[in-house]
């Protein structure tokens, strides 16, 4: 298995990787599949940019992109020691396998080598274990749950809140 950085060539690929995850598990993304469906090439491609701070990864299987996580950056003066992993998803023929770890682990890694970041945070939903497990087992810590956190055809979804701190 393959992990790097994705680029714009990797668009359709990754918005194809990316609706089936809005599709097969709607309460695991904040953004939804009629949100992101009918995005164009160029927004795509633009958030697929190569920049020194931020980037969504890929999991490649041979040519087979079989999962994704992106790292966003606070922007604000204040804020922006914390970056936050988002997106994580693996093709559901590839679970189990640690692909998902795999993932994460490199965009942590790559959270690392940013001198100014100083905590990864994500939310996860609170009704699933494995992705929990497997932030907990990279050294992440829950500090909060939000109630409520998504509604999704009608009901409601509590988030947990997790942080990993890097050095002091």
């Amino acid at each position: 298995m393959l992990v790097r950085l994705l680029c714009k060539q990797d668009a359709p690929s990754f918005h194809s990787l990316r609706l089936c995850g809005l599709r097969e598990a709607p309460t695991s993304f904040a953004s939804s599949y009629e949100e992101e469906v009918d995005r164009s090439a160029d927004v795509i491609e633009s958030q697929l940019a190569t920049r020194n701070d931020r980037g969504v990864f890929g999991a490649f299987e041979g040519s087979r992109l079989i999962g994704i996580a992106g790292l966003g950056r606070e922007n604000r003066r204040k804020l922006n020691h914390k970056a936050f992993l988002w997106g994580v998803y693996v093709a559901p023929d590839m679970r189990g396998s640690g692909v998902s770890k795999t993932l994460v682990a490199e965009v942590l890694a790559f959270a690392r080598s940013i001198p100014e970041i100083t905590q990864v945070n994500l939310t996860v939903n609170a009704n699933n274990p494995a992705a929990i497990h497997v932030y907990t087992s990279l050294g992440f810590e829950q500090f909060g749950r939000e109630r409520n956190s998504l509604m999704v055809d009608g009901h409601t979804y509590d988030e947990v809140h997790m942080s990993l701190h890097f050095g002091s």
